[in-house]
């Protein structure tokens, strides 16, 4: 598998986003969202994603992806780390819910992350029906957030087999890819 493959691969095992291609609107299906980051960066050509985060700049109202690389499996000594931020317009941020949220191009609101909180921390993760995409090929970074309707027929299949009371779990990169 080519270097750059299998960086991108752990870039989104890493995320842990969940997979979204666009489709096309002839049938009048759910436009999905794809909102690139405006922001570039460029890092280490073979550097690994290290950390991500996704974070609200509550002044700017603005969703800001921040991610980490390191160059620590082509260092002998001590590595080092790159940290860049990119931002994500057009996402709103409804507080009393604590859900973020996107329009699609026919006005459509697609939530596609939410706060959560665990013990004394809050952070901000995908819903099932969202990803973040960190692209980054010779060190040339792209940040792109994706996002289908949580009604999106894809993302509820109807369960197979003879039992029509049995659950499937769904693979939504497998689905939408």
């Amino acid at each position: 598998m080519p270097r750059s493959l299998l960086l991108l691969v752990l870039a989104l095992a890493l995320f842990s986003f969940r997979a979204v291609s666009a489709q096309d609107d002839d049938d009048n299906e759910t436009v999905p969202i794809s909102i690139t980051s405006p922001d570039r960066a460029t890092t280490f050509a073979y550097g690994t994603i290290k950390d991500h985060a996704l974070i609200w700049n509550k002044s700017a109202k603005v969703l800001i992806a921040r991610v980490t690389f390191t160059d620590a499996e082509l260092s002998s000594g001590q590595s080092d780390d790159d940290t860049h931020e990119f931002r994500l317009p057009g996402v709103s941020f409804d507080e009393a819910k604590g859900i973020f949220f996107a329009t699609t191009e026919k006005g459509e609101v697609i939530p596609v992350a939410r706060i959560t909180k665990v013990l004394f921390f809050k952070s901000i993760e995908t819903l099932p029906n969202a990803r973040v995409r960190v692209i980054h090929p010779k060190g040339v970074v792209t940040v792109i957030l994706e996002a289908i309707s949580p009604n999106d027929p894809a993302m509820h299949p109807p369960a197979s087999g003879s039992n029509p009371d049995a659950t499937r779990k769904v693979d939504i990169n497998q689905v939408l890819n």
